[in-house]
């Protein structure tokens, strides 16, 4: 019986010896140049190139996969104001996936020839990958925008329909918060202050739509109250549609 339990153990021994080798080994092997990031692709990039996603991630094909350190690759990749949000996946044996999310550039903010793309969040982002064509101007009525003028004109900016924006050539915030969009026809719209933006779209869009209906020729739109807009027609008339 002292026997039989002394071979028992030994065996149970040589097993755990032998697992705790496989492991070891299975480990070194992880190691090896059959987990380095030969393939890194990256999705969602399109104000940024892909090139300039991996040297953000500081990622190249000597990165291991299975060891890299994950959210220090994001944390480096949220660090450019482009990128809102971004992920890290790895498919073994050699492939390092970047999925980004990139801010979306609402406006161009020109200061003392200071340029600078706004996002629909308020972040200020550089133009080192260009500026985006018909962009609408953002001002304040002193000086650059502040964060609060920033804010007001980013918050309508992306809740208009993208076919009126196209026809948004500047959108000014004064120092009490009023907002007005000049459109490229030379009509001016009157925002009021900050809050409703979608109602505020929705009835600008509205009213753009009954003019053409009607082939008239406005002046100015008033969409501060969104329920009840009204436009000036270029006899200087005002009607409420």
């Amino acid at each position: 019986m002292a026997e039989r339990t002394v071979r028992r153990r030994r065996a149970l021994a040589l097993g755990l010896g032998i697992a705790l080798l496989l492991g070891l080994s299975a480990w070194a092997l992880t190691y090896t140049s059959l987990f380095r990031a030969h393939h890194i692709r990256v999705e969602g990039a399109g104000a940024l190139s892909a090139e300039q996603v991996r040297t953000l991630a500081e990622v190249d094909a000597a990165t291991n996969v299975v060891h890299v350190d994950q959210a220090a690759v994001v944390a480096r990749l949220e660090q450019d104001p482009w990128i809102a949000q971004a992920s890290v996946h790895v498919e073994l044996p050699d492939t390092l996936v970047l999925e980004i999310t990139e801010r979306r550039p609402v406006g161009v903010i020109d200061a003392m020839g200071d340029t600078a793309i706004l996002a629909s969040d308020a972040t200020l982002l550089p133009t080192t990958s260009g500026i985006p064509d018909d962009l609408p101007a953002v001002r304040a009525a002193l000086g650059a925008p502040t964060q609060e003028q920033r804010t007001a004109a980013a918050d309508l900016l992306t809740a208009l329909d993208p076919v009126v924006v196209k026809r948004v050539t500047t959108i000014s915030v004064g120092q009490d918060g009023l907002v007005t969009l000049t459109l490229t026809s030379g009509v001016t719209v009157v925002a009021g202050q900050e809050g409703d933006e979608g109602a505020k779209a929705e009835a600008l869009r509205a009213v753009l739509r009954w003019a053409a209906s009607k082939n008239l020729d406005l002046t100015s739109v008033d969409i501060s109250a969104p329920t009840a807009p009204s436009a000036t027609l270029s006899g200087g008339s005002t009607l409420t549609p």
